[in-house]
């Protein structure tokens, strides 16, 4: 995980699998953080040493509680159900650890309260 060309497939990693995966467009979408705040995610993903999966998963969260904040409820829905597939998929391979799902679910869980969805 350690230089510059490992950094860069890092942060490519995480960007197609929110675009692909998670189906978030990380480019020309009003409610996705800007680059210098995006790329501050991802540094925080990659200091903190997790996975490309895990970096994505992190950052869909938050995407996630922000757009529920902000009342796009549809697209929260969507987004909640692409996360929890790939979470049943992830956490039993091995590719997300157990402590950073139950970190990232008990935040999902937290905005679901907030937004006042059981």
């Amino acid at each position: 995980m350690f230089g510059f060309g490992n950094r860069k497939k890092y942060n490519g990693a995480v960007d197609i699998k929110l675009n692909n995966e998670y189906q978030i467009p990380t480019r020309d979408n009003p409610s996705f953080p800007g680059m210098g705040a995006y790329l501050e995610l991802i540094d925080n993903a990659w200091n903190t040493k997790m996975s490309e999966d895990e970096g994505a998963l992190y950052i869909a969260t938050l995407y996630y509680c922000g757009i529920l904040k902000h009342g796009l409820r549809a697209e929260a829905s969507a987004l909640h159900s692409r996360i929890q597939s790939i979470a049943s998929f992830g956490l039993p391979k091995g590719m997300i650890s157990q402590a950073r799902w139950a970190k990232f679910s008990s935040a999902i869980q937290q905005a679901n309260q907030e937004a006042g969805i059981a």
